[in-house]
């Protein structure tokens, strides 16, 4: 009897493990592609090579734009409600803490508020989505290009999101 719930146990950890890495390859058949804007600062990891910070002006929400009545602590989830603008680039059009309702081509990514500024009257949020590693070498090329990026990240119908590909702004 022993020997089958140790069984059972192994194939549970494998099958979680297999569906964990599934999850992010399905995102790109079921989820939904968007493109935001950002500015790169490139650092370099000697332990990874070279990588793009990236920080998108979506994270940077001004009071207008922020639907939470009550006061909450960083790191608490938010949920940012976006929509295609100029250029297909998505912009934000509010940021709540419960998930709000979509319609049409709005998408909502689930974000943590970092901090909030009430002499400027921003909040910032991370949608965790800030290293994106790039080929080795390249980095420079980056760091020369100063123009702002745009950033395609495919966002899941279950929340998780990835970064699918970073370009030159046209």
């Amino acid at each position: 009897m022993k020997r089958i719930w140790f069984y059972v146990i192994v194939c549970l950890q494998a099958l979680f493990l297999i569906l964990m890495s599934m999850s992010y390859y399905t995102m790109d058949e079921w989820g939904e592609s968007i493109r935001l804007k950002t500015a790169p600062v490139d650092p370099r990891d000697p332990f990874y090579g070279d990588y793009v910070t990236l920080s998108y002006e979506v994270e940077l929400v001004p009071t207008d734009k922020w639907n939470i009545s009550s006061d909450i602590a960083s790191g608490e989830k938010v949920y940012l409600l976006l929509e295609p603008g100029e250029n297909d680039l998505y912009t934000l059009v509010q940021a709540t803490v419960e998930k709000p309702d979509v319609s049409g081509a709005e998408v909502v990514l689930p974000a943590r508020l970092d901090w909030h500024d009430p002499q400027r009257g921003v909040y910032m949020v991370d949608i965790g989505m800030e290293r994106y590693f790039i080929e080795e070498g390249t980095g420079r090329q980056y760091e020369q290009n100063r123009e702002d990026l745009i950033v395609e990240v495919i966002v899941a119908p279950w929340g998780q999101k990835k970064i699918d590909s970073v370009t030159t702004a046209e």
